[in-house]
């Protein structure tokens, strides 16, 4: 989720797009972080997916707001596939940390 994905040939700047460059690095710098942490079979796993998809969600704020301001909008195909992507993914990975049985199943199988 960066300003490319804004559904435009030239993607925007300003400060919600510098936002959001930053809040998607941090997210996928702490999902990587996790996903090691998992095949390394450390238990510290969870909090750093958790807080790794609470990030992606945030994530999603300033590329909405950086949509209205462009006068863009959420029409675009790409942009909305893009948006429920992100918002999806972070809500199995916070599944994953969160509900019992899908913990115990990502625990298991790595």
């Amino acid at each position: 989720m960066t300003p490319a994905f804004a559904g435009r040939a030239r993607p925007p700047t300003g400060t919600a797009w510098t936002l959001v460059n930053l809040l998607a690095l941090v997210a996928v710098a702490g999902f990587t972080v996790a996903a090691w942490a998992v095949f390394q079979q450390y238990s510290w796993w969870g909090p750093i997916t958790l807080v790794s998809a609470v990030v992606g969600l945030l994530a999603v704020i300033p590329f909405v707001v950086g949509l209205w301001q462009t006068g863009a909008g959420i029409a675009d195909l790409g942009v909305e596939i893009n948006l429920w992507m992100h918002l999806l993914g972070s809500a199995a990975a916070a599944a994953v940390v969160l509900l019992p049985g899908i913990h115990a199943w990502v625990v298991h199988r790595f």
